[in-house]
């Protein structure tokens, strides 16, 4: 019985990541890089912080996860991403909340979000193309996770060298996979799913290890929060299509709120810090999977009886485990703050130049 229950809500927690790609670094993250970035005047670079964590705002609003227009509008679409299910073309869209910035504090804002991009920004390094660094041998390529069933229209799924996280991912399931848990799961096969699942726990695993390189990064992350420009909204809802105008109202109090509690997270010591997340990451799988069968959490945790504590524990085992493929990755890859530092933090500035984002 229990293995059955731990297949099942595994296999919900990896639908859930699935659904939450293309978030490669977090938050805790991006507020760093917005922090060797940005401006030295502190109101200024707390606003480029929150504009750098800001296009993750819809992360948790299932209804959108399949939204690609959207997506053009926070994150983009790099060119290496074209043509492969369910991307049709590049899209540069998210620059529109920098050309609808005109001064202040809003400008700040505006610098921090759209050096977030998939398309050429920080995100593009996690996501899509690991760049060189102390060690410039790229890494083996893999098979990129597309979805079990590509359209017609669509190639096959080919091999691509994949961003820094998804590659850590990789690293990461092969240990899982050592361990015989997977096929306990009932995902020995199902490495698409296993991919995601392990690079959206990599992304939490990272801000862990970058806590214990800044300690105050949580403190950044809630003052961000409360020191951003009463204008934001507006930004995005001008730069935004106006069909998203009314997510954006609802959203941001919401998501800013959501950060808030996430810096206090991480104020906290190590394990307690690996074990909020593990509960909390446990209840999100509850809730999306709440959503997708159309009843409530209060009816799901009564249908899978322990789904909530085996989720946990999973999530605590699975973190640490991250945590210390972050800090000494195999294979000669930089580590997780050498890649933020040495590679990631000098290819934005050097994108930005280039497009014409600076105030």
């Amino acid at each position: 019985m229990k293995k059955i229950i731990i297949s099942g809500l595994a296999v919900g927690l990896a639908l859930l990541f699935i659904n939450m790609t293309a978030y490669p670094w977090n938050y805790a993250t991006h507020a760093y890089i917005a922090g060797k970035i940005g401006k030295v005047l502190p109101l200024a670079n707390f606003n480029e912080m929150y504009g750098l964590m800001a296009p993750d705002i819809f992360n948790f609003e299932f209804s959108l996860m399949d939204d690609y227009v959207l997506r053009g509008y926070t994150h983009g679409i790099p060119p290496d991403a074209q043509g492969y299910y369910p991307y049709q073309a590049a899209d540069y869209h998210f620059m529109n909340v920098w050309y609808s910035a005109n001064w202040g504090l809003k400008k700040s804002a505006a610098y921090g979000f759209v050096a977030h991009n998939d398309a050429w920004g920080a995100d593009f390094v996690a996501h899509w193309r690991i760049l060189p660094s102390t060690n410039p041998a790229p890494p083996e390529s893999i098979l990129f996770p597309l979805p079990a069933v590509i359209p017609d229209g669509y190639p096959d799924p080919i091999p691509q060298p994949p961003g820094y996280i998804i590659w850590l991912a990789a690293v990461l399931d092969a240990g899982i996979a050592q361990s015989g848990t997977w096929e306990q799961m009932g995902l020995g096969k199902d490495y698409g799913t296993r991919l995601m699942f392990c690079h959206n726990i990599i992304e939490y695993a990272g801000d862990l290890v970058l806590k214990r390189h800044d300690p105050l990064i949580g403190q950044k992350v809630i003052l961000a929060c409360a020191l951003r420009t009463p204008e934001f909204a507006r930004l995005l809802k001008n730069g935004f299509d106006h069909l998203y105008d009314p997510r954006v109202v609802a959203g941001e109090p919401a998501y800013r709120k959501y950060l808030i509690q996430y810096g206090l997270l991480l104020l906290m010591p190590e394990q307690t810090a690996i074990n909020m997340l593990a509960e909390q990451l446990a209840g999100l799988a509850i809730d999306y999977l709440a959503f997708m069968s159309g009843i409530t959490p209060e009816q799901l945790e009564a249908l899978i009886p322990g789904i909530r504590e085996q989720l946990t524990l999973f999530g605590q085992g699975s973190l640490a485990a991250a945590i210390q493929v972050c800090v000494a990755p195999p294979f000669g890859l930089p580590s997780y703050m050498d890649e933020v530092n040495l590679v990631t933090i000098p290819w934005v500035k050097q994108q930005l130049a280039a497009h014409g984002v600076s105030y």
